[in-house]
């Protein structure tokens, strides 16, 4: 059958334009998920819900779901949301929850940009959903680049204040015999390796540390640690380490 002009433009009009759905599509799976998969913006599923908390430094901008597939495999959700830093202090990490009543679209996520997250700034995150019910959104712990920390109120099952603290105190002391037997150069030598030589990851989802509270307590004694190190180098650490043992 021998087409007309018109319909040979209509055609190679479509064509370019499959091929460029297509291309889009694997581009976006690319960014969203991983090579070799297709991901659209899905805005059938229902829009998480922010949960309201006064006085928190981050917000979250944007939340959004995409379906993919690869080929040979079902179709998939992924929830994604930017994380807006709305302190006027940068952000060394950051913990956020979410929860609904399928229990595979329940879990918490542990965020460390790979620089500090500076205010106004914002970090995407991103986690698997089946998007069937309603997904809640809340921030469960954050850390300042000082070491100053926010907790959620009341604290939540991830992150407790008295986790924080004994992680904290245990590293401090730690890190004060270090200084007292080879020397404040010893103390930032070991900062890399403190958490295997302290034996910790202590995971309790009974009691009052929380299930990630003690070691956030140690990463937050690294981060005082380092912070007084950029403000006042090697006397600042070791000023820093001598006050806390006298508190």
């Amino acid at each position: 059958m021998k087409l007309s002009p018109h319909r040979v433009i209509l055609f190679l009009t479509a064509t370019a334009g499959v091929l460029a759905l297509v291309g889009w599509s694997a581009h976006l799976g690319r960014k969203v998920w991983s090579p070799q998969v297709f991901a659209w913006r899905n805005p059938f599923e229902p829009q998480p819900i922010i949960e309201e908390q006064a006085n928190c430094p981050v917000q979250f901008v944007r939340p959004r779901f995409y379906s993919f597939m690869s080929i040979g495999s079902s179709i998939g959700s992924v929830l994604k949301a930017d994380v807006k830093n709305v302190s006027d202090k940068p952000i060394q990490s950051f913990t956020i929850s979410f929860y609904s009543l399928e229990p595979s679209d329940t879990g918490s996520i542990g965020v460390q940009p790979e620089t500090l997250l500076q205010p106004e700034q914002s970090q995407t995150i991103g986690t698997s959903s089946n998007g069937n019910d309603t997904v809640t959104l809340s921030v469960d712990f954050v850390q300042f680049a000082d070491g100053d920390t926010w907790f959620a109120n009341p604290p939540s099952e991830t992150v407790k204040p008295e986790g924080v603290q004994a992680g904290a105190q245990a590293a401090i002391e730690y890190l004060r015999e270090v200084l007292e037997l080879d020397g404040t150069t010893a103390v930032m030598s070991v900062l890399p390796r403190i958490r295997p030589k302290m034996g910790l990851w202590k995971f309790s989802a009974e009691g009052d540390f929380g299930h990630f509270g003690f070691d956030y307590g140690v990463t937050n004694a690294l981060v005082r640690v380092e912070y007084a190190y950029q403000k006042e180098g090697l006397s600042g650490v070791e000023k820093f380490l001598m006050r806390q043992h006298q508190q």
